[in-house]
């Protein structure tokens, strides 16, 4: 009786965990499935080409001497931060931070003319963004390195101390 308590339980066990299995795996198909269906309506493809081209201008007018090297940086770009490698990781980061409801909304706002136009003007606000934050820094460098040497010169602390 003992030994079949046992056998009942390891079985009921497995059932348990078979459904919860695939219970999660039918909610990663169903998210991923939503998630795509977004990456389609936004152009993805598109969109991350343009942000690496944008980007690498960007690397470009901030430092002339690189752009001997702007195809091979382009191909080395497009190698590890293309769509194609990217899709997989960026669904994932996609179903972790919206709900499959919220990704259907997604689709709904990016089906619409501003939604369109808010995937296709991406690439460039992000550009000109990261321009705009890399030109302020450059402008206040002197206060940054004023503001390193002075925490540079105040007396370490042993960790201990915290």
């Amino acid at each position: 009786m003992k030994k079949f308590k046992q056998v009942f339980i390891l079985e009921l066990t497995t059932l348990i965990l078979f459904f919860s299995v695939t219970s999660v795996n039918a909610n990663e198909k169903r998210s991923t499935k939503v998630v795509y269906e977004l990456f389609k309506v936004m152009e993805m493809p598109v969109t991350y080409q343009e942000s690496i081209e944008k980007m690498l201008e960007v690397q470009i007018k901030q430092n002339p001497s690189i752009a001997p090297l702007k195809d091979t940086m382009l191909k080395f770009f497009n190698k590890y931060m293309g769509w194609e490698s990217m899709k997989e990781d960026m669904a994932k980061i996609y179903m972790k931070n919206f709900t499959d409801e919220e990704l259907k909304e997604l689709i709904i706002f990016h089906k619409t003319p501003v939604g369109r136009k808010t995937a296709m003007l991406m690439p460039v606000l992000t550009s000109e963004g990261a321009a705009l934050g890399q030109k302020r820094v450059q402008e206040n460098m002197h206060e940054l390195q004023m503001m390193i040497k002075e925490k540079m010169s105040e007396p370490q602390k042993n960790p201990s101390e915290n």
